[in-house]
């Protein structure tokens, strides 16, 4: 896991980006890249990681993937994550780990449906899921779509079955229920265009044969994906045959939290600010390329929770 350093010299602090590269069995190589005595940005530390990430790679430190669509690197870098998320995440004292999860709770849900255009503000967003205070001027869509979402993490978090069909529409039931939607917890019944996107669904007679095969089909690579690429995977094959009129993406999001959170890894957002990011990178996934948005995905996962597990 790539991680920041200061070294005191001479009454100063040094700063530099380091991560360590398993070269065999118990055996480390460790890459760094001095950052001078300012503490560095996080846009310079992503740079000073892809620095060390394409030195390492020519000096042969990173090894063959076992995985299909992550690279080995990655798939270190999540699991030392995994672990040390673990570990902090354990020593909290009970308010700190409410604290914790409440925020979460509120930055997901604010940037989950920002993402589909709801107008709420952060603030107000935790205002209501918080304080039950309803802001003056939001719309009944938007904050039903709030508490929505507070009802449909506590059904995922609750879940201890597999993805399927039941577990599908209870969820798209309650992200969507009081916010207009035709048909709450079914698929759907006539066309779908997805605004922006050349990519055109199947006719709605051919979405539960698809939403089955794709149930069959995580069945099936559930043990054979590593998670992140299993869930990123899931969440495009959601988004592309889009089997609700409303809420698939929202929906695709939560199903993609649940299977990471159910290996160990922690769930995590995507910012409103990557919104252009994120559909560039479902675009690519229809193409054929989903290596382009698992990429994605490691990166915003290994992006949020870096600097709060250094803290």
């Amino acid at each position: 896991m790539p991680y920041l350093e200061v070294m005191k010299r001479k009454g100063k602090d040094h700063y530099f980006a380091i991560r360590n590269f398993r070269i065999s069995g118990n055996r480390w190589r460790k890459v760094k890249r001095y950052l001078g005595t300012t503490r560095p940005d996080n846009a310079t530390l992503k740079n000073a990681f892809d620095w060390i990430d394409r030195e390492a790679s020519d000096r042969g430190l990173i090894r063959t993937s076992r995985y299909r669509h992550l690279s080995e690197q990655d798939a270190e870098r999540l699991q030392d994550l995994k672990g040390s998320f673990k570990t902090w995440y354990a020593h909290l004292e009970p308010i700190g780990r409410e604290k914790f999860d409440t925020d979460f709770l509120i930055r997901f849900t604010y940037n989950t449906n920002a993402i589909e255009g709801n107008r709420l503000s952060l603030r107000e967003t935790a205002m209501i899921l918080t304080e039950d205070v309803v802001p003056s001027g939001g719309s009944l869509r938007d904050i039903n779509e709030t508490l929505n979402a507070r009802d449909a993490m506590g059904l995922m978090r609750a879940h201890k079955g597999g993805l399927n069909r039941r577990f599908l529409l209870r969820l798209h039931g309650e992200l969507t229920k009081d916010t207009g939607c035709r048909l709450v917890g079914q698929y759907r019944d006539s066309g779908v265009q997805i605004a922006g996107s050349a990519w055109f669904p199947p006719p709605a007679d051919e979405v539960p044969v698809r939403m089955a095969r794709l149930f069959t089909w995580y069945n099936y690579h559930k043990d054979r994906l590593h998670p992140v690429e299993l869930g990123a995977i899931v969440h495009n094959r959601l988004v592309q045959v889009h089997p609700f009129t409303d809420g698939n993406g929202r929906t695709a999001r939560l199903v993609m939290n649940w299977i990471v959170s159910s290996h160990g890894y922690p769930m995590f957002h995507i910012e409103k600010t990557k919104r252009q990011n994120y559909y560039e990178a479902i675009e690519s996934s229809d193409k054929g390329d989903d290596r382009t948005f698992i990429k994605f995905i490691v990166d915003r996962i290994l992006e949020e929770y870096t600097f709060v597990l250094e803290d």
